[in-house]
This record gives structure tokens, sequence and C-alpha cells, in this order.
């Protein structure tokens, strides 16, 4: 569960990069639906996590097919989580960023 006021970021160069983000509305209209709306099977899975303290970090790949393209993707990710209280405060996400773009592209 995400804290009501957050810091959700995108790597910029991703797609759907726009500034961090404050509120989990701001990710669900930003983000999640973007995403759906654009790739068929879209996915990011986390096979290792690291943590310390208020800090996680999951490393994985995402992968989806392009709707417009139907090229798919697969491409690594590092997603850095800062939590409190037992809720997600911080998100900053890397990944090569070019994958991505070049799967959306004709």
């Amino acid at each position: 569960m995400a804290a009501p006021a957050l810091e959700w970021t995108e790597a910029e160069g991703f797609p759907y990069y726009s500034g961090t983000w404050r509120t989990p509305e701001d990710v669900l209209e930003k983000l999640i639906k973007p995403l759906m709306a654009d790739w068929d099977n879209f996915s990011a899975v986390a096979g290792d996590f690291i943590a310390e303290g208020d800090r996680v970090v999951g490393l994985g790949v995402y992968s989806g097919t392009s709707k417009a393209t139907g090229k798919a993707m697969r491409a690594p990710f590092a997603h850095v989580w800062r939590v409190a209280d037992g809720k997600l405060k911080r998100f900053n996400m890397y990944t090569d960023t070019l994958l991505v773009d070049r799967a959306l592209r004709s």
C-alpha cells in the first residue's frame, strides 16, 4: 500500500516519465493506465530483493508486447523502494529505456 503522499519517479527517458508523482492517483493515471493501454501482457517480475533499513531494492525484468507495433520487449530493471510505517513513501525506477522505446516505435 502506498502512503497518501509519496514520491514516485520513473527513469528519465521512460515513455511514461513526467517528473515525480506525488499521489497514488497520479501513479494510476500516468503510469498504470497507460501501460495497460499500450502493452499486451506487460509485467514487472523481480527475482532478487535486497533490504536494508527502510530501503528495498528489487532487481528484475520488464516484459510485454507493444499493442501498436506487435514488438516484444524485455528490459532489466532496478526498483528502489523506501518504506515508512508499512507504506511505500518513495519509488525510483532504473531501466534501459531504449529497449522499451524500441518496442513502441515502428
